[in-house]
């Protein structure tokens, strides 16, 4: 169930099967893992899990977006709850389910194959030409029908995929991770979002960084350097070849109103802002916005947290994100499995590269931050089981399952 739960969340069964989008297939799943993740015995104190700041922040801006349309009645309260509670229950039947290492790993495996399916649809499309394909940018379907929504699951799974590949020792599921490290740098180009490279090379020089060493690394960034400024302007120059009409400046200029949009929210409602989910409502009524950007969000996340929750909404935020890289950044007591190195790896490389990648693209409720912090919190809660001694840990059945991996 770890890995089905993950997977399906961002196979998106309800849209990508409209058909039965009135079941309700996630809700239905989210139950039933729910129960099997209760039934399930963790290797560590689940109490520990939901008191741990990275948790406690992140719901306290849940409840933030809600807090934040008051104004609007009770109403507007109970439509935010519906829009956001899908992202605390996910978070708490996730790390229900992450019982153990094995648990951890399948369900990591569940968000690559499920974000893989998202990437390769994405390609098709472009090479169908159907849904956001037509445009000739790479886009699937859901949350990631935009090209530059697109790029966020690639940026969250392509760390794991490369850290999981070296962790491996099979040929074919090497080479099957192999495969989809060169898919998702396909599938950026494909999409022809500017944002998107970029938050690609950083994710990659973040990677020669914390995984090389000595002549490896030095050898490593120039020559990445080099093919990183080839990249950036190949990226350009296709994408203003496939729209002549809106090139790289009308979209540094359009952000800008934007972004001084978002700032004069914030001047005005400081504490909560103008409301979660607001911004493209009051826009123009901050900023003289000009047509083609009518409508849009600020096209930064934080921005638009500041705007639509203000400090009430935003101080949670950094907190829950500096309390997971600290956690990340933690230097194990001693040496644990390589399968938990790898992930909690993976995991600050890849939240590095979102929170730079937010800073072009307004994303408050993009799955990344809610997954990553998921994953972040249940490598803490492995890894202290696997730092105390053989006879403290949870059970004989810690300390076995560490041992074998």
């Amino acid at each position: 169930m770890s890995f089905l739960y993950s997977f399906l969340n961002f196979l998106q069964p309800g849209i990508l099967w409209p058909e039965i989008a009135d079941l309700r297939p996630m809700l239905v799943i989210s139950i039933v893992a729910l129960l099997v993740g209760v039934s399930r015995r963790a290797v560590y104190p689940r109490r520990e899990a939901f008191v741990h700041p990275v948790f406690m922040w992140l719901t306290a801006f849940i409840f933030a977006q809600i807090l934040s349309v008051y104004y609007g009645g009770l109403g507007a309260m109970l439509d935010e709850v519906s829009f956001w509670n899908v992202y605390l229950i996910f978070a708490v039947v996730s790390l229900l389910l992450i019982s153990d290492l094995s648990a951890l790993k399948r369900y990591v495996l569940g968000m690559i194959v499920g974000g893989m399916f998202v990437v390769g649809y994405g390609i098709y499309a472009v090479w169908a030409q159907v849904g956001f394909g037509v445009t000739g940018r790479a886009g699937a379907y859901g949350m990631y029908e935009n090209h530059n929504d697109y790029t966020f699951i690639i940026i969250q799974i392509l760390p794991f995929i490369y850290l999981y590949m070296r962790a491996e020792t099979g040929l074919i599921r090497r080479g099957l991770l192999a495969l989809s490290l060169l898919t998702c740098v396909i599938g950026v180009f494909l999409s022809l979002s500017r944002g998107g490279i970029l938050a690609l090379l950083l994710e990659f020089a973040l990677i020669i960084v914390f995984t090389m060493q000595g002549k490896r690394r030095m050898l490593f960034l120039p020559v990445f350097a080099l093919v990183g400024a080839i990249a950036v302007g190949y990226q350009w120059a296709k994408r203003d070849e496939n729209s002549t009409t809106y090139t790289a400046a009308d979209a540094e200029s359009s952000r800008f109103e934007l972004w001084r949009a978002a700032r004069k929210m914030f001047q005005d409602k400081p504490l909560l802002g103008v409301g979660s989910r607001r911004f493209y409502e009051y826009s123009a009524r901050y900023e003289e916005i000009s047509h083609d950007e009518m409508g849009k969000n600020s096209h930064n996340t934080y921005l638009e947290i500041l705007a639509g929750t203000g400090l009430i909404g935003f101080i949670p935020f950094v907190m829950m994100s500096w309390r997971l890289i600290k956690e990340m950044r933690r230097r194990p007591a001693s040496h644990g499995p390589p399968l938990l190195d790898a992930t909690q790896m993976a995991t600050l490389i890849a939240f590095y590269t979102i929170l730079f990648r937010a800073l072009l693209d307004a994303k408050t409720y993009d799955w990344s931050f809610y997954m990553l912090c998921t994953i972040g919190i249940a490598c803490v809660m492995l890894r202290r089981q696997f730092d105390k001694p053989v006879g403290m840990r949870n059970g004989v059945s810690a300390a076995m399952e560490l041992q074998r991996n």
